[in-house]
């Protein structure tokens, strides 16, 4: 392990970023285990936060190959799906946990089970619930894995003592609060009236001491909160209006004490339960500010005041409602990972794109290693610039102009020509599974899904695939895209993040990044000169990165480049103009690769030469004769050649035709079998009876090889598919001659008739 466990004053803490597929979560595993079996954690627990719970079943799976005792740790409102009940949740009663919640009450002891006074008060799913069902292995597991949304909740109590929490992957978006823009404070709530401020003890009593300090600080708050502009709060406001971050930190504490105690407590009727939580609650329409949020508040008013910014995560706005406008505090903030989850002691934070900006809000004393990378020599990547892969391009909204909805048809042919080819070239290449992997935004890949793939390819999309190993030996994968959120997007995650005001200059366009120089690194050593987005707040910049490249990274680790061999090589085309962490061997414009309207044909596993038949048979490509007449008949650039060269499939062949009627001449296709593997009928369903059909055949191309090394082999390579070639038309040519032989022979007259 990387950690020491002997250091002073302050527990261990490191951050790691280790590049996607070197393995870092298996290393992991086997060093928690030597640890474990060492004695150093004197029996403590070790905790795991991953970001799904897929993932953490799979981790309890590999700890148990180890040999240690390794436990899941799932949420009440995590699913429990079981046979014949696939909505089943962790709780089987789950609107008793939020009712407590409503009025913050500890959800154990008002919905679970609690003994007072000698007397029990139990729920009556508590022996059927999966959540309860839990804390049996917990006590006696040496590892916990749960989800990173539950590391900043309270951990149970059968956790015990932590020894090491280990942060498996990303875990800041799990901490933020707010960012959907939905947590407000209306003025009205906050306004310093006695029904607003009013305090109580634990045993209902009036706290007149809390709520007259409340009063005053409120007061305070008011001041500003009545004359300010729209914005964050301006902390010289706050300042002149006589607060200070003790002051804010006390009126905090004092916000939960406006609540009443309901008096719930486990296996209530769900209808007295909602009449005592109403009879502490404001009634419809009275101004109310729930004690959660304005408690959030002012520890953001207080952070503020301590280090001279204004509130960047508290920002006041006009919110417009069915009644009207009202005048609001929107709140953004971040929460904390909890002390009983092991957040106080030592920690171990693995993540393939890491940035600290991310890390250090949450655990300002961290140290960040340097970043373990490695080679990947048996990898190939050709980026593809001004590609239209956007949703937009691909999947416009419904309610777009009939032109953009025609465009995006088109566009989705040319991309779904494009994986077919791909998919075509590395036919039979992976060990198992699938050859191909496509990845893009959800309505792209559900738009291309629509369309079909090819047999041996997966779409998938971006945001589901951190953690996942299960495409390791895909022979080529086809990135689509990117996920870039719009600044004032990043803008409030990073006021969430820092409570910051965020730097928001954007250079020439005001509602967009600016532009900057990126260079894609070559692998020859060289670089290609192109611009990208960037923003001016270094918080804000880490954020666009992490959902953007860093996303991109996450997809072309699925692939597991570092552990690639000669024999087992992968392939990556980028359609995407982000510049990456990674070797480019290739760098081509959308213009170069786009496919024709005869390549989206030979896609399709079919290659008409008639110029009426094309127009009959693919009415979308080519609206008339003409139009297929004028159309050049070739592969268009030599990228498809070396891609895929339509006219050698290795299942491929000839068929002679003629359609029924007059003046109709013998013509030829060629057909991939094994995507067409009927052409007559085909032919048929398109162009109606046929007066002529014949199979004239076609050996077999030889298979896609896999890059050669020099140019040398490169060379012989090029004269054996020559060669190839050459004797497949030689072989079509002899048939085509025997067939007509026969013909003739079987029109001469017979010499006895003479």
């Amino acid at each position: 392990m990387l950690l020491d466990f002997n250091a002073a004053p302050r527990p261990p803490r490191l951050a790691l970023p280790v590049a996607v597929g070197l393995g870092k979560t298996t290393a992991m595993q086997r060093g928690l285990a030597g640890l474990l079996r060492s004695g150093a954690l004197r029996g403590k627990t070790v905790v795991v936060g991953v970001p799904r719970h897929d993932l953490a079943a799979e981790q309890r799976d590999a700890f148990a190959a180890l040999g240690v005792e390794a436990a899941l740790w799932k949420g009440r409102s995590a699913p429990d799906p079981r046979p014949g009940e696939p909505d089943r949740l962790m709780c089987l009663d789950p609107s008793a946990p939020f009712d407590a919640i409503e009025v913050e009450r500890v959800v154990e002891t008002t919905s679970c089970k609690v003994t007072r006074d000698g007397v029990t008060k139990i729920c009556a799913f508590y022996h059927q619930c999966g959540y309860q069902a839990q804390k049996p292995p917990l006590r006696r597991a040496e590892v916990v894995i749960t989800a990173h949304d539950t590391l900043f909740h309270m951990a149970p109590k059968e956790l015990g003592a932590v020894g090491l929490l280990v942060l498996d992957e990303g875990f800041w978006a799990a901490g933020l609060r707010g960012t959907d823009g939905k947590a407000l404070l209306t003025l009205d709530g906050l306004r310093p009236h006695l029904g607003t401020v009013l305090c109580w003890t634990a045993r209902n009593k009036e706290n007149w001491e809390a709520t007259a300090d409340l009063h005053a600080a409120r007061e305070k708050l008011w001041k500003v909160l009545a004359t300010a502009p729209s914005g964050p709060l301006s902390i010289a406001a706050l300042r002149a209006a006589g607060l200070t971050p003790q002051i804010c930190r006390d009126a905090s504490g004092h916000e939960h004490r406006r609540l009443r105690n309901p008096g719930l407590y486990p296996g209530m009727d769900p209808a007295e339960r909602r009449r005592r939580i109403a009879a502490v609650l404001p009634k419809e329409g009275e101004p109310w500010a729930p004690p959660g949020r304005t408690a959030a508040m002012w520890m953001l008013i207080a952070e503020a005041l301590e280090n001279d910014h204004d509130v960047a995560g508290a920002v006041l706005c006009d919110v417009t409602t069915e009644n009207g406008t009202v005048r609001s505090l929107r709140l953004a903030w971040r929460a904390g990972l909890r002390k009983s989850w092991g957040a106080g002691g030592p920690v171990l934070h693995l993540d393939a794109t890491l940035r600290p900006e991310l890390v250090t809000p949450f655990l300002p004393d961290i140290t960040v290693a340097e970043p373990v990378r490695a080679t990947e020599p048996h990898v190939r990547v050709r980026q593809v610039l001004g590609a239209p892969t956007s949703a937009k391009a691909l999947a416009p909204d419904p309610s777009a102009p009939a032109r953009d909805q025609s465009a995006a048809q088109l566009r989705r042919r040319e991309m779904a020509a494009l994986i077919a080819l791909r998919a075509r070239t590395l036919h039979g290449r992976a060990r198992s599974g699938k050859d191909l992997l496509v990845i893009g935004q959800k309505a792209a890949v559900d738009a291309l899904r629509a369309l079909g793939l090819p047999a041996n390819a997966e779409a998938v999309h971006f945001n589901a695939l951190s953690g996942l190993d299960r495409w390791r030996e895909v022979a080529g994968m086809m990135v689509l895209g990117r996920t870039l959120p719009a600044p004032l997007t990043v803008e409030r995650l990073a006021a969430a993040l820092t409570n910051r005001p965020p730097l928001t200059s954007r250079g020439d366009v005001a509602w967009w990044y600016g532009r900057v120089e990126r260079r894609i690194a070559l692998a020859d050593g060289g670089v290609h000169a192109t611009t990208g987005e960037e923003h001016a707040d270094p918080t804000a910049e880490a954020l666009r990165w992490a959902i953007c490249e860093g996303e991109l990274v996450q997809a072309v680790g699925r692939g597991r480049g570092v552990n690639r061999t000669p024999e087992t090589p992968l392939e990556i085309d980028l359609l995407t103009d982000v510049v990456l962490p990674v070797a480019v061997h290739e760098v081509l414009a959308w213009e170069e690769v786009q496919p024709s309207r005869h390549d989206i044909m030979a896609a399709a596993g079919v290659e008409l030469e008639n110029a009426a038949d094309m127009a009959r048979c693919f009415p979308e490509l080519w609206p008339s004769h003409d139009a297929a007449r004028q159309d050049g008949r070739s592969v268009r650039n030599c990228y498809y050649r070396d891609l895929h060269n339509s006219r050698s499939s290795h299942s491929s062949s000839v068929v002679s035709y003629r359609p029924a009627g007059p003046g109709q001449k013998d013509r030829q296709a060629r057909f991939d079998l094994e995507l067409v593997p009927d052409p007559r009928g085909w032919l048929e369903t398109r162009l109606g009876a046929l007066a002529h059909f014949e199979m004239l055949g076609g050996e077999p191309s030889p298979a896609p090889a896999h890059p050669v090394a020099d140019a040398r082999a490169r060379l012989a390579a090029f004269s054996a598919r020559l060669d190839a070639a050459i004797h497949q038309r030689l072989a079509i040519d002899r048939a085509r001659l025997a067939a007509l032989s026969a013909r003739l022979e079987a029109a001469k007259p017979h010499p006895a008739a003479a």
